[in-house]
């Protein structure tokens, strides 16, 4: 019930599943959050803060997800869903991986960009790796702004997609991500 099987997910896929969806879209609405304070609020310094903080777990949490994806492969389609289906619900995949990536790593160049090291939960710092010119933070900060609302929309798509194929297609590709394989042993 750990690994993946053919037939469906194990434990440590739905683990990272279920641990990053939360965390991505509290992290997307505390950056939108963040946008209107002002100076004098608490959340000023705070926000940004948690903000970087969850951000680096969220790019932790994804490599570790994409090794253990490349490692483990992925469950084969359910035979009922057609070909041009399994191929776009692959490729918003693919797109909502690179989609988080770019948005942490961007995230990463916008708070190390003065030369100052990203600090992870007071654990430890990771440093900077180089230092932008105004005009790229500026660009950095663009791409990280919009990359991250697509990705909302891509995340808004997969989860519709998910609860149409359980709700009105009543297949188990849902069902596939909420409980593991019982051939994954």
């Amino acid at each position: 019930m750990l690994k993946d099987s053919k037939t469906g997910y194990g434990l440590i896929s739905i683990i990272f599943h279920w641990a990053c969806a939360p965390l991505i879209l509290f992290v997307f609405g505390l950056g939108v959050y963040m946008r209107g304070l002002d100076y004098y609020s608490p959340w000023y310094h705070r926000g940004p803060e948690i903000h970087i903080e969850l951000g680096l777990l969220i790019f932790f949490l994804m490599v570790l997800r994409l090794l253990w994806r490349l490692r483990s492969g992925s469950p084969e389609a359910i035979a009922t869903i057609p070909k041009s289906n399994q191929l776009a619900a692959n490729l918003v995949k693919l797109v909502i991986y690179i989609a988080v990536f770019t948005i942490c790593i961007t995230g990463y160049l916008i708070t190390t960009a003065e030369g100052s090291g990203a600090n992870f939960f007071g654990i430890f710092n990771i440093p900077t790796t180089l230092e932008l010119s105004a005009d790229n933070i500026d660009r950095a900060g663009k791409i990280h702004k919009y990359v991250a609302w697509g990705l909302i929309a891509l995340v808004a798509l997969h989860a519709t997609a998910a609860l149409f194929h359980h709700f009105i297609k009543r297949d188990k590709t849902l069902v596939r991500m909420l409980k593991p394989s019982d051939d994954s042993l």
